[in-house]
């Protein structure tokens, strides 16, 4: 019996998207037993797109993706969540295909479906995996975040991506969801590398597809500079409360050096992980960063060696 799926979408600026968004998701093959809009504005219409096609709406402040998503998946009830941006579109098979694959194994954390864009051209996410970089000039400082990989079958991915990711309902909640402090960015990459650290493991489904219409939310200059400066919150966040120290130190410094160029983004970051601080060590106690499971992701995730990571 296939387990049962609450699709999750959140919605800001989501006129122009949202009704394609809805239409891909009525006609998959696997057919959600839920679907739910949690809506935080600006317009009207986005509610009145998601009722015509029969979703439940949930109004919500745009306090982040991550919080939109808290918030649906507290609701459902189903052992499956979709979690999906408004921008997206998927291939009738897409869910479907991410189910067969969550379903295979009871490890599994999250599926990740391949991205294309809107156009169906171009590769706009593949699979996850991370590499030791150099501090400048890179998204995590001291590690190159590679995010475009290719593969022909289902493999493990350092993370699905927030745009759209199928996961465990109760592993999620258990998780305490994604952290609401982080208001765009990093917060899919915090989420899952916590269930990689329970054993819990990502992986990416290239069968799966659909179109990402990429940008859509943050087309709007204000929330394109609220995600900028999160973004800089974020990373650091998600290293002390989830990398080893010697990773965490390479985080830190790389942010350090780009402080004299980015006052105005960094200053206010760290001055804010300052006053995190307490209760970042408390999660951090609570997750214990592991040096294996680090060393795993850098060697590029082997499946061989799967086994050995935590």
């Amino acid at each position: 019996m296939k387990p049962d799926v609450a699709v999750v979408i959140a919605n800001y600026a989501g006129d122009d998207v949202l009704d394609a968004c809805l239409l891909s998701v009525r006609a998959q093959t696997h057919l959600p037993a839920e679907l739910t809009v949690v809506d935080a504005g600006p317009s009207r219409l986005g509610p009145r797109i998601a009722e015509s096609h029969g979703a439940v709406v949930l109004r919500r402040p745009n306090r982040g993706l991550g919080y939109l998503y808290n918030e649906g998946t507290r609701a459902a009830r189903s052992e499956l969540v979709l979690l999906l941006n408004n921008d997206v579109a998927l291939d009738r098979h897409c869910l479907e295909l991410l189910v067969h694959e969550l379903a295979s194994s009871p490890r599994h954390f999250a599926a990740d479906p391949r991205q294309l864009s809107w156009n169906g051209m171009d590769l706009v996410h593949g699979r996850a995996s991370l590499r030791r970089g150099p501090l400048a000039r890179q998204p995590l400082p001291g590690f190159r975040l590679e995010l475009r990989g290719a593969a022909d079958t289902s493999v493990p991915t350092l993370s699905a991506n927030g745009g759209a990711m199928l996961v465990r309902r109760d592993r999620l909640l258990e998780l305490g969801g994604f952290d609401e402090t982080m208001f765009m960015d990093f917060e899919d990459l915090d989420l899952c590398w916590r269930a990689w650290s329970r054993g819990w493991s990502s992986v990416y489904v290239p069968e799966a597809t659909l179109r990402h219409h990429v940008g859509t939310a943050t087309r709007e200059s204000g929330v394109l500079a609220s995600r900028i400066r999160s973004s800089h919150h974020n990373l650091l966040r998600f290293a002390l409360k989830c990398l080893p120290l010697e990773a965490v130190a390479r985080v830190v410094l790389g942010e350090l050096l780009r402080l004299p160029r980015h006052p105005s983004l960094i200053a206010p970051a760290l001055a804010r992980i300052a006053l995190e601080l307490p209760e970042i060590l408390r999660e951090r106690r609570r997750i214990e960063p592991s040096r294996r499971l680090l060393r795993w992701m850098l060697a590029g995730q082997p499946v061989e060696s799967q086994g050995m990571q935590p």
